[in-house]
């Protein structure tokens, strides 16, 4: 009796946790942008799909693993995520701004690109904006570089210089 007892009371405080944790990304934008990182960071494309909105549209920037680089739809949306996890890309948030709905970032990132590219740090820094809306990512701009630093106007030309993938 006492095991059960147990067992009920573990799987009730999981359930609790579990949602308290998808209430709280809803109703705080840099919590669902920072939820839709760590479960690219994880390599779990899933979940950070489920926090896009059905009609969302992304503008990759530099984050852009294969084109087009502005995508609109969950279905184009997965496509890019996907390369992201194989391409090892790892997002770290440094710096957070919150204005309302729009989130502002500051982030350090690697992958197998920055690597690729002969970044001596084998990372760079990238800004993004993201839009929130019902409790959903709704429009972002991300990857955007400062380009006055030396790894980051590094990465783009390098970038820049790839052939188109086929």
């Amino acid at each position: 009796m006492q095991k059960s007892f147990f067992l009920i009371t573990i799987l009730a405080s999981t359930l609790t946790l579990a949602g308290t944790t998808v209430t709280r990304a809803q109703s705080d934008p840099a919590e669902l942008v920072k939820q839709s990182r760590e479960a690219i960071n994880q390599g779990n494309v899933g979940s950070a799909l489920a926090l896009y909105a059905d009609n969302a549209t992304i503008d990759w920037g530099a984050l852009c693993e294969e084109a087009p680089c502005v995508t609109a739809g969950k279905d184009k949306i997965w496509k890019q995520l996907v390369q992201q996890v194989a391409n090892k890309q790892r997002v770290l948030f440094q710096k957070t701004y919150v204005s309302g709905n729009v989130v502002t970032s500051l982030a350090v990132m690697s992958s197998d690109a920055v690597k690729k590219a002969g970044i001596p740090a084998g990372q760079i820094t990238e800004w993004s904006i993201t839009e929130v809306q019902g409790g959903k990512i709704s429009h972002a701009r991300i990857g955007i570089l400062d380009r006055s630093e030396p790894q980051n106007a590094r990465f783009d030309e390098w970038q820049r210089s790839q052939p188109p993938a086929q």
